[in-house]
């Protein structure tokens, strides 16, 4: 179609406009106010105001117009009056936007266009991601030497504890391979995640691949390795030349790992060689900053992609607010394909950028079929002054809320300050524990994993404490809250990650806790797994009580306790969309294989009642502690319903029909009932009633060489354990419980030494916002929180010399291990505060007010610990 074109003219600079033939045409020229250098970030707000052309744009921040209609299952966006915005005036209709130049435009050096679904039909490449077996399908192979940064093979054994571990570790670990990290900057728990997007292997949730050469942006949000597409929402591609042809969102410019800065709250990278740029990223709780250093021309630019997130964005708004303002918003969501029907899957986030330069030209970018705009390209003259900053900040509020996140958090252009200070949050975190005596690459390993687990739940309230709830409205944070959270992966996060946060994080995890009793408040759903503020049903159970009781149990007692215990108890108790086999499971014991069950996907029904096994202990223990000795016995009780399908004749544990018979032919290979994993591997995820379970197995005699040989090479497929998938975490320490102490530190030494290794490629699946990197946290320090809720610290060996945990309280527990090593790691004896120690376990409790744990360890196995009394607790009936 032929285009008609426009101008605007915004004080200094063109903002090229061309509306459709046969659409609705311009309402006319308009002048914006906007004079003056924003030496405050600022200086913007009048032009806003004034400019007729976007009287809007206060009421686009918070129009219930610009609202998804997901109460309603609706995907379309109604955009408020975007005439000279960029937005479309009805779903469909293009007028008021801009579309590319009807005449194809040279690509500029170091730029290529990948795919194009405009003019070929769009196919996305491969990707590392899960099937639904919950294998990794099409990673990058990025393991080998010749790809790996330098830390990854460095020699030596650091004698003295780390200074600056922020600066000391490396982002990009555990990003590849099927890891789906990301290395982008961030500060503990912040809001916006400003990371690189690499192709073709842009890694689910991650978005980046070590070793890609090809950068499609760095977007604004990103989670720390999911096993579905996710969030990668808004990239901002720096690069030279004109506007580029067809579909911005297929533009790459070229990328490299050479030059690369990956610490804590501090990220850098060069692409568009050969005219290179480097870019640099540092951030706040709810903002980011960019540096970008260009090449001398007259065409640097930003191309600002509005449907480019990792799942389709369903809906965009753009504005340029004056000369050195851009905002918008953009749709998306249906986390791991969700369907609507569960529940509202979309969400809406609100981008606010302020550059330091007022820009040449900008241009709001459209394509055929679109309700809103694709992109937004700004232009430069770089050849007097070669660097541009930007401030970014996102509410899932308002526009306006962004740009008061960006206002009051970065108010200046000191980019070093902001750095600093984000080096200096992560330090405060990271030194909480010192270690010494490992090798150079497994401490910076160590390290760079401790900073993962502090990148999810994330901070979803802006500086003013609004949020918008799980009912779609929004909400303010109550007194005593500083924060409302949200992306709690239930399913994963539970084994290990919320005590690590917890104990050394205790204000953070009780916000954590309070942000799922306030979402309980609002939709009557402790989620399953939150995303954001929506509830997704991706996997299975009831986590919710298991992540609340774990920080509880580890220190965070900092929210509205009994309002928990009163909502986690309903929902154990009823029928809802996390636990839809309430019902059943109480007339039967089990959940049948041939129920009717509603809602909200349940499946795999072993797996799930084991799931809800594990719920039920958790919320037992929390309600012990909190004086409901009634509710916490009959949950004890309920925790037990795994030997309602444990087969006396497999010896396994199988579903059930509701006439009570078991499913035939079930193998201990079988998968076809079991999520993510099969009828072997499940066996041994009773972790509350290993007793029970190796009693029914034939003892002690018959277990310890079955479980030896399923933990002898875990991950290696087969009838071994998949120890990097949740469900198994922390079955290495289950000889423990059979009288093998020496098998559990075996196990545990082969997978931190094997398993869990430095560099990008050092993980074999998903990291799970945490989840595996906080196993490999805790086993570095020799012990394990083995039963969800119950804060009981079970033991292995330290894979340190030497380990001190300083709490917030400024007590510390101190764990020694002279010459720790992958050869000397058995336990001969151990002391607890001077006093010898034979138990397998310890409260967390015990070690809060300080404590010393001194290990002597040896090269071959010994008898430490074995004896019956030893064991740590099993809670059968």
């Amino acid at each position: 179609m032929r285009a008609r074109r426009g101008t605007i003219l915004l004080a200094g600079f063109t903002l090229t406009v061309a509306a459709l033939a046969g659409a609705t045409p311009l309402a006319g020229t308009a002048r914006a106010a906007a004079t003056g250098r924003p030496a405050t970030a600022m200086a913007t707000s009048t032009a806003m105001a004034t400019s007729t052309a976007m009287a809007t744009s206060t009421a686009m921040a918070t129009s219930t117009a610009m609202a998804t209609s997901t109460a309603t299952g609706q995907r379309d966006l109604a955009a408020a009056n975007g005439t000279a915005t960029g937005t479309a005036t009805s779903p469909g209709t293009a007028a008021s936007t801009v579309t590319p130049d009807s005449s194809p435009t040279q690509a500029a050096a170091g730029v290529r266009r990948v795919f194009d679904r405009w003019a070929t039909g769009y196919v996305p490449p491969a990707r590392c991601s899960k099937d639904a077996a919950g294998h990794l399908v099409a990673c990058a192979a990025t393991g080998h030497p010749g790809q790996a940064p330098a830390f990854a093979t460095t020699p030596g054994v650091l004698r003295k504890p780390v200074q600056n571990p922020a600066a000391f570790l490396d982002t990009r670990t555990w990003t590849s391979d099927g890891g789906n990290t990301f290395p982008g900057a961030d500060v503990p728990f912040g809001m916006v995640q400003w990371s690189p997007d690499t192709m073709p292997n842009r890694s689910d949730g991650g978005g980046y691949t070590y070793g890609d050469r090809w950068l499609t942006g760095y977007s604004l949000t990103h989670l720390s390795g999911p096993g579905c597409r996710a969030a990668g929402d808004v990239p901002i591609l720096p690069m030279t030349g004109p506007a580029p042809g067809g579909n911005p969102s297929t533009v790459t410019t070229s990328f490299t790992n050479a030059g690369e800065v990956a610490q804590a709250g501090y990220y850098s990278a060069r692409s568009n060689s050969p005219q290179t740029i480097v870019s640099a990223f540092t951030a706040t709780p709810h903002t980011a900053m960019g540096r970008f250093t260009f090449p001398r021309t007259s065409a640097a630019d930003f191309l600002i992609k509005l449907a480019d997130s990792e799942r389709a964005d369903v809906a965009t708004t753009a504005r340029v607010l004056s000369r050195y303002e851009i905002a918008g918003s953009v749709t998306t969501g249906d986390f791991c394909d969700q369907p609507a029907r569960f529940g509202p899957q979309l969400y809406t986030v609100y981008f606010d950028i302020l550059f330091n330069r007022p820009f040449a030209a900008a241009r709001i970018i459209s394509g055929p079929g679109r309700s809103g705009p694709n992109s937004v390209f700004v232009s430069y003259s770089t050849m007097t002054n070669r660097v541009i900053e930007a401030h970014v900040a996102i509410s899932y509020v308002s526009i306006a809320n962004a740009r008061l996140d960006r206002r009051t958090e970065t108010p200046g252009w000191n980019f070093q300050h902001v750095r600093a200070e984000a080096l200096q949050a992560w330090n405060v975190l990271l030194r909480r524990i010192a270690v010494t005596g490992g090798s150079y690459p497994q401490t910076q390993e160590f390290y760079s994993l401790l900073y993962k687990d502090f990148l999810q739940p994330n901070i979803v309230s802006d500086v003013n404490g609004q949020y918008l709830g799980a009912d779609r409205t929004v909400h303010t944070v109550s007194p005593g809250q500083r924060n409302q959270y949200g992306m709690f992966s239930g399913w994963d996060i539970y084994h290990s990650l919320a005590q690590l946060q917890a104990m050394l994080d205790p204000r953070a995890a009780s916000d954590m806790a309070q942000s799922l009793v306030n979402y309980y408040a609002q939709n009557q759903i402790l989620p399953q797994w939150g995303y954001l503020n929506l509830d997704s049903y991706v996997m299975l159970g009831d986590p919710a009580d298991a992540i609340i009781a774990d920080y509880y149990a580890f220190g965070a007692t900092g929210f509205d306790t009994m309002t928990a215990l009163s909502d986690m108890l309903r929902q154990a108790t009823t029928v809802n969309r996390v636990r839809p086999g309430t019902a059943l499971a109480g007339q039967y014991g089990y959940l049948p294989q041939n129920g009717s069950y509603g809602c909200c996907g349940l499946h795999y029904f072993v797996s799930a009642l084991l799931e809800y096994d594990t719920a039920d202990f958790a919320l037992a223990q929390y309600a012990a502690a909190l004086g409901d000795a009634v509710d916490a016995a009959a949950l004890r009780r309920q925790a037990d319903d795994w030997m309602n399908v444990f087969s006396p004749a497999s010896q396994l544990l199988v579903p059930r029909f509701a006439s009570g018979a078991f499913v035939p032919g079930l193998r201990p290979g079988s998968s076809s009932y079991y999520a993510e994993g099969d009828a072997q591997q499940y066996l041994w995820d009773v972790p509350n009633d290993y007793a029970g379970l190796f009693a029914r197995l034939g003892g002690p005699a018959k277990v310890v060489p079955a479980l030896r040989r399923y933990l002898s090479r875990p991950n290696a497929g087969g009838s071994y354990a998949v120890i990097t998938n949740e469900f198994d975490d922390g079955e290495q320490f289950a000889l423990d419980y059979a009288g093998d102490p020496a098998g559990t530190q075996q196990a545990v030494n082969t997978i931190r030494s094997t398993v869990y290794r430095p560099g990008p490629a050092g993980l074999s699946n998903n990291d799970d916002l945490g989840a595996e990197s906080s196993q490999f946290i805790w086993e570095m320090l020799g012990m394990y929180p083995e039963n969800p809720g119950s804060g009981t610290l079970v033991f292995a060996s330290p894979g340190f010399s030497r380990a001190v945990i300083t709490l917030p309280s400024g007590r510390q527990i101190v764990i020694t291990a002279p010459g720790a090593s992958a050869t000397r790691f058995y336990v001969r004896s151990l002391r607890l505060d001077g006093r010898s120690y034979s138990r397998l376990y310890v409260p967390f409790s015990t070690l809060a007010g300080g404590a010393s744990l001194t290990f002597s360890l040896g090269t071959r196995p010994t008898a430490w610990g074995s004896a019956p009394g030893d064991a740590p607790p099993s809670y059968g009936p």
